[in-house]
């Protein structure tokens, strides 16, 4: 295959990070801080609808919980399919081949939006079914398979500002993707009492009106995010020319995007199968999970964010041909990532009771005892999940996504569900036991994902295998 061309750096509007030399450690939190910032703001989306439905009582809560599994698969295949735009944009953009990203750049985009319609639409037309298939108490089916209609509308939008944040984040970009995020959210909390009570002259729309917000605030901040990109303002311009996708280059993204899509989904599934084994225990047990989960992305904000920039970092460093410096870069965010979220995790602990109270009101007694014991539990494993975040996220700055798809399935798969299950069904621990289900595998999940990236067989360069284009 063509060597990929070389050609220097734009000169003007350029806004990107030479993530090669200097400081690394510096440069780590440079690239973090924006995307914790941005991940925290796309959890505030889900702590607004969280607090606001709250006010409807415990049931309106746990409709919007067994609807976040949902959700949060398709968000899933959505972020891992762009995984495959950081890499390659981050490899070439360390390697000098500006041109290279660019095509990538819209070879993606019109990817990934030719994938999201197709989403949006079979997700619309079987919410009610896939609802059905949760077994929840009947209550609560029609508003959340009303909230699922609402969200699946705004698919298209949403991996649109997906797409735009993954690749001009594989450019060294974190801060412009972080401004619209920060924009978006005040709207949809702006929004989120006005359409879920019937404030002022809005309808009262109940749950599906927390989706509505979302929707319509992600939608105007990914117009944006896709204007920038095809003006190319920030260094990294798609053109509509190859917007449309081109076989070599769909096979390129599928090779590293299809099991990132899966790495991403199991979180999905698997949170999907445990809402499904915690939906047994009840609407206490139910709400608590939905609310826990909240809490705890929170706290994952950091990990998240390390994983990132270490993506960037690794594939800008293999694109340069410094495998070391990128190993390096990998140590000191999962070593940063273990202080932090084991010291988060014993605020948690020692908070836990108070943090339930802030979504439930103080006569939902048995779900807000459900929310504290869920959060005492699985807090002091909150270091070991933000390690593989870290380490995974070195993977795919490397392309070895599969790698990185394994240890998800193993930890969320193989490791939580059969655990939960088995320690809640089978001892004496009853709902307990889900909660240490997600605490061992955590646990193990982290350690076996440290243990293989120690081997060091991800240190290789996707740029001498990439795709060409030619100047015209």
């Amino acid at each position: 295959m063509a060597r990929p061309l070389k050609v220097p750096p734009a000169k003007t509007g350029q806004v990107r990070l030479d993530l090669t030399s200097g400081p690394i450690a510096a440069a780590l939190f440079t690239l973090a801080w924006p995307i914790v910032l941005s991940n925290f703001l796309q959890t505030i989306y889900n702590l607004a609808d969280t607090f606001w439905v709250g006010r409807l009582g415990a049931e309106a809560v746990a409709a919007i919980s067994l609807g976040f599994p949902v959700v949060f698969l398709f968000i899933s295949l959505g972020g891992g399919l762009v995984i495959a735009g950081t890499a390659l944009v981050a490899q070439n953009v360390g390697a000098g081949n500006n041109l290279t990203a660019d095509f990538i750049a819209s070879q993606t985009f019109g990817f990934v939006g030719i994938v999201s319609i197709v989403l949006a639409v079979a997700g619309f037309f079987l919410s009610e079914s896939v609802v059905h298939l949760l077994g929840p108490d009947p209550a609560i089916i029609p508003a959340a398979a009303a909230y699922l209609k609402v969200w699946f509308v705004g698919v298209p939008f949403i991996f649109g500002f997906f797409v735009f944040q993954a690749l001009i984040r594989g450019s060294g970009n974190t801060v412009s993707p972080m401004r619209l995020m920060i924009a978006s959210t005040v709207l949809n909390i702006v929004l989120d009492p006005f359409l879920i009570f019937g404030w002022g002259p809005f309808p009262a729309m109940g749950v599906p009106g927390a989706a509505v917000a979302t929707v319509f605030s992600r939608g105007l901040a990914t117009i944006f995010g896709v204007i920038i990109l095809f003006r190319g303002t920030l260094g990294l311009k798609a053109t509509f020319k190859d917007l449309w996708p081109r076989w070599e280059t769909v096979r390129t993204i599928l090779a590293i995007g299809a099991p990132a899509a899966i790495e991403q989904s199991s979180r999905a599934v698997g949170m999907t199968a445990m809402t499904a084994v915690v939906a047994a225990y009840g609407t206490p047990a139910l709400a608590a999970f939905g609310i826990g989960n909240r809490v705890i992305s929170v706290v994952f904000m950091p990990s998240m964010g390390f994983a990132e920039s270490t993506t960037a970092m690794v594939g800008q460093n293999l694109g340069a041909g410094l495998p070391q410096r990128a190993e390096r870069a990998t140590w000191i965010g999962a070593g940063s990532m273990m202080a932090v979220l084991t010291l988060l995790g014993a605020v948690i602990y020692l908070t836990a009771e108070s943090v339930g109270g802030i979504f439930l009101p103080a006569t939902d007694v048995l779900a807000l005892a459900n929310t504290a014991s869920y959060l005492r539990v699985a807090a002091f494993s909150f270091g070991f999940i933000g390690v593989m975040n870290v380490v995974n996220g070195a993977f795919r700055g490397a392309g070895k996504t599969a790698v990185a798809m394994a240890f998800s399935i193993i930890a969320l798969l193989g490791l939580r569900i059969p655990l939960a299950y088995t320690l809640a069904g089978m001892t004496a621990l009853h709902t307990d036991g889900l909660w240490w289900g997600v605490f061992f595998s955590n646990v193990i999940g982290g350690t076996l994902a440290l243990a293989w990236f120690r081997r060091g067989d991800w240190k290789q360069s996707l740029v001498d295998n990439n795709l060409s284009v030619r100047a015209d």
